[in-house]
């Protein structure tokens, strides 16, 4: 335990010294200029290097890398010389005020060319010319009054002075800062340049790549179902093989002769691995045996067991190729003719072994229950032997490549070889098309029947003849190499999916599993941070969609692993296929529109799948009510087609400065025709936002009423009690008058209006219709129902009993209820409801005829008295004339 201690101490003690040791400047600044100079010259070396047109990928790559680590180190050299420089800065600046004085003697002489003529009036009181210092030093005292000459005192006597001392010790430390400051600052901005300049150098290499690996792809040779093709191969056959003997049979006297005498060691070292390799092979299998007594495993145990049988069935056959390499390379066998072949070979059987492995795990030939991907007991047999099949013929085809290449084969040959691996993997891809069930069968077989309803065999079979058709046709047109590059990217992207849905299964049901309430970090959560049960599970969800989310960046990245730098030429190589037009200072190709389509279809797709989560997985685990559910998804759905829509027209070039012309016209054409439909749009927006209608509510427009299921961006769909949709344009419910019944809460008023007769008790009366309502499980007791006496008529007494529903929605079974209990009531207490008196209608058959012909007799007797009185008044004239003739 004491030597223990001693060495933990001495640990610490060396950690500590190397820190402090770190915090030193480890070299000067000659030594950080000599490495500047070797960065020099690697530059010039690597830009001297690059003008060489004909440099292989292999070759450029080396380059690279080298170019890299010298941008490292200029990196670290820049931070380094940073600070230093920044200090010597602050410490100028504090040095500056002290060497104000100093700095003075360069303004007085302006202010002393003044007197200077008087110096000839001086020189002739004097004897010879080495009376000159008596002069200056006399100066001081013939003009005392001469401020700026005063401080210029001869410097012996004031040097000797306390001031005097320190401003020159000032000085001295200033300039020496200066010159530090001067050489630092050099090497610094030496530093910078040559980062950009690296950094310039790498990204040409990088073009340079980019452009060597489109010629390579887009490598167009003979077809390869050309026969002279195929007989400039066959003609070249007997002098590779011959030398491809005599190659390997140099190489094999080449290896006995390094052995020399550790021969018996190597054999032994080589006995030892051959014979753990069965063991191990055997242990593997043994671990990685499936337990058929769980008849149904969740989801994580199948992905927990497929992650943990690729592990194992890909560990002994790696495991054993690795030990081979460390033995050659331990025993110095291996040359630089030797290392390619023997590294295509290791590449081969680990890309066997692993494809081996990811198909049992996902396929599970042997236990369907554990099978990831259910196509049935053949059909995963079958797509386990044809998978693994096609990573051996990719393997071969590419390891006899190397051989050629070492022997020095004709292009023919190399590409009949590579044309042939490629020709095998589209047969073994017509074999599982062909082994596809029909759709009749496969609906009978539950193995393979999907919960989703779709026909995920008839997509398989057409994405598998597709490919099957580009690789015939790429290698029909001579484009072996492409056809090629199809086929692995094909396999690596399957095994990124299959690896890809492994990881976030487990990751999903491990942060769930976390986050349990009975489990460990649950229990801490809940009593350390006082968090409620039910908060558990949007937060495991939450972290689980952020995990997701990571898994997929990480899977997209590692998909593209394989393209590297050649993904940006692999596109720019086909948008070249196309032509493009230029309108203004934007270029437009179809290329460039499809790409943009894609990108939008993409980033919508993205948001479409976010709002899928929120929507299923984590706003239902929330308190919060569906209508600000629904607006949070609906505004990132307007959010995500902005966002999507200004990726795409960024880039095909449209940037939003470039809009201000589409801004303008649809400025007019909102102000002649879009009005209503812009009214509409800000009047959804204001809707989702301000939420005085939201999904779910029950709000009455007018004499139709439902409740709201949708905001559209448009309009608003209503669903009515009679289940027909009613479609609202959004300005109607913004600017019109909209009864919500839900608006602040569920809580809803019912009255029930009774008119009994007169003859009835109103006490008795308040007591019944309160016992009816109290009687109500849905009445709520606060606010308490109450009875309002509203009239007394001559027949009748006016009453209305209010209560309160704790929700609204069923008011009207709690209004049916109300009635049928007062109903018995009622009929109990013996109140009849008898209807009020209605006046006494007396219908008389024909009363039109009758009341048309008393009008008439009407008139007929009032024209009568009317012309009798008349006849009368004329008879009163004429008896009144005479009498007055008689007068006269």
């Amino acid at each position: 335990m004491r030597k223990l201690i001693i060495l933990l101490a001495l640990l610490i003690a060396a950690s500590a010294a190397g820190f402090a040791r770190a915090d030193e400047e480890p070299t000067s600044i000659e030594q950080r200029n000599l490495q500047l100079d070797r960065a020099r010259a690697t530059l010039d070396d690597a830009q001297k290097a690059l003008e060489d047109p004909n440099l292989s990928d292999a070759t450029l790559r080396a380059l690279r890398a080298r170019v890299d680590t010298l941008t490292h180190e200029l990196e670290e050299a820049i931070d380094k010389l940073t600070p230093r420089v920044a200090a010597i800065e602050a410490r100028l600046k504090e040095l500056a005020p002290a060497a104000k004085p100093q700095d003075a003697p360069k303004e007085p002489p302006k202010v002393v060319e003044k007197p200077e003529p008087q110096k000839p009036t001086v020189k002739p009181a004097g004897k010879s010319g080495t009376e000159k210092p008596s002069t200056a030093k006399g100066a001081p005292n013939v003009k005392p009054e001469a401020d700026p000459a005063q401080p210029r005192a001869p410097p012996e006597p004031e040097a000797q002075t306390p001031d005097g001392v320190a401003r020159a010790s000032a000085d001295a430390e200033l300039d020496d800062q200066r010159r530090l400051y001067d050489a630092m600052d050099a090497s610094l901005k030496r530093a910078r340049a040559m980062l950009l300049e690296a950094r310039q150098l790498s990204a040409a290499i990088v073009a340079r790549q980019r452009a060597l690996f489109a010629r390579t792809l887009f490598l167009r040779s003979s077809s390869l179902f050309s026969l002279t093709l195929w007989r400039g191969a066959l003609d070249d056959v007997p002098a590779v093989l011959q030398d491809s003997a005599a190659f390997f049979s140099g190489r094999a006297a080449n290896v006995v002769s390094r052995m020399g005498g550790r021969r018996a060691e190597f054999v032994a070292v080589l006995l030892a691995i051959f014979i753990a390799f069965p063991i191990a092979l055997a242990l593997s299998r043994r671990v990685a045996r499936r337990s058929d007594e769980e008849a149904e495993p969740t989801p994580l145990r199948k992905a927990a067991s497929a992650g943990w049988m690729a592990l194992v069935l890909a560990a002994a056959p790696i495991a054993a190729i690795v030990a081979l390499t460390l033995a050659f390379d331990g025993f110095d066998l291996i040359d630089a003719t030797l290392e390619p072949i023997w590294r295509r070979f290791v590449e081969g059987v680990a890309r066997v072994a692993f494809v081996y492995a990811i198909a049992r795990a996902v396929f599970s030939p042997a236990h369907p229950q554990w099978r990831l991907v259910d196509p049935g007991d053949r059909l995963a047999r079958l797509a386990t032997q044809l998978v693994t099949l096609a990573a051996f013929v990719l393997a071969l085809a590419r390891f006899l490549e190397q051989i050629e290449e070492t022997a020095q084969a004709s292009l023919p040959l190399v590409i009949v070889t590579r044309g042939a691996g490629v020709m095998i993997v589209a047969a073994l891809i017509v074999v599982a098309i062909l082994n596809l069930p029909r759709r009749a069968s496969a609906e009978e077989d539950e193995a393979v029947a999907t919960p989703q309803g779709r026909d995920w065999l008839a997509v398989t079979r057409v994405f598998g003849v597709l490919t099957v058709l580009a690789l015939v046709g790429a290698c029909a047109a001579g484009y072996v190499t492409f056809a090629n590059f199809v086929i692995l990217q094909i396999g690596w992207l399957a095994a990124t999916a299959a690896i890809l849905y492994v990881v976030v299964t487990l990751a999903q049901g491990g942060v769930e599993a976390a986050f349990a309430p009975a489990s460990f970090l649950g229990r801490n959560m809940i009593s350390g941070l006082s968090l409620r049960r039910e908060q558990l599970a949007p937060l495991a969800v939450l972290l689980s969609g952020v995990v997701t989310l990571l898994c997929f960046i990480v899977a997209a990245l590692v998909a593209m692993a394989p393209f590297g730098f050649k993904s940006g030429d692999f596109l720019a190589t086909i948008r070249s296929a196309f032509f493009s037009f230029k309108i203004g200072d934007v270029t437009i190709s179809p290329s460039g529109v499809l790409v943009a389509l894609l990108l939008f279809a993409a980033t919508l797709a993205a948001i479409q799948g976010l709002r899928h989560w929120l929507d299923t997985r984590l706003l239902p685990l929330t308190r919060l009510d569906s209508g600000l559910r629904n607006s949070i998804s609906a505004t990132l759905g307007y959010a995500g087609f902005i966002l999507a829509a200004s990726f795409a027209l960024s880039y095909v070039g449209l940037g939003l400065q470039k809009l201000a012309i589409v801004a303008g016209a649809l400025s007019v054409g909102i102000g002649f025709g879009l009005q209503s439909i812009v009214n509409n749009f800000v009047s959804g927006l204001i809707l989702l936002w301000e939420r005085a209608i939201r999904v779910g509510d029950w709000v009455v427009l007018g004499d139709e009423q439902g409740y709201v299921k949708r905001i559209n961006v448009r309009s608003t769909e209503i669903e009515t009690f009679d289940r027909a949709t009613m479609i609202v344009p959004n300005s109607n419910l913004v600017a019109g008058v909209v009864k919500n019944w839900l608006r602040g809460d569920k809580v809803g008023r019912i009255k029930i209006a009774l008119a009994p007769p007169s003859t009835v008790d109103p006490e008795a009366m308040r007591d019944i219709l309160l016992a009816a309502a109290r009687a109500q499980e849905g009445v709520l007791r606060i606010p308490a129902p109450q009875v309002m006496f509203l009239g007394m008529e001559a027949s009748v007494f006016r009453f209305e009993l209010w209560c309160y529903v704790e929700d609204v929605e069923k008011s009207a079974r709690v209004r049916s209820d109300l009635h049928f209990d007062l109903y018995r009531r009622l009929g109990a207490a013996g109140v009849k409801m008898t209807a009020e008196a209605a006046p006494t209608v007396v219908q008389i058959p024909d009363f039109d005829k009758f009341a048309a012909a008393a009008v008439a007799s009407a008139l007929a007797v009032e024209a009568n008295i009317f012309s009798e009185k008349r006849a009368e008044a004329e008879t009163e004239a004429g008896e009144a004339k005479p009498d007055s003739a008689a007068a006269e």
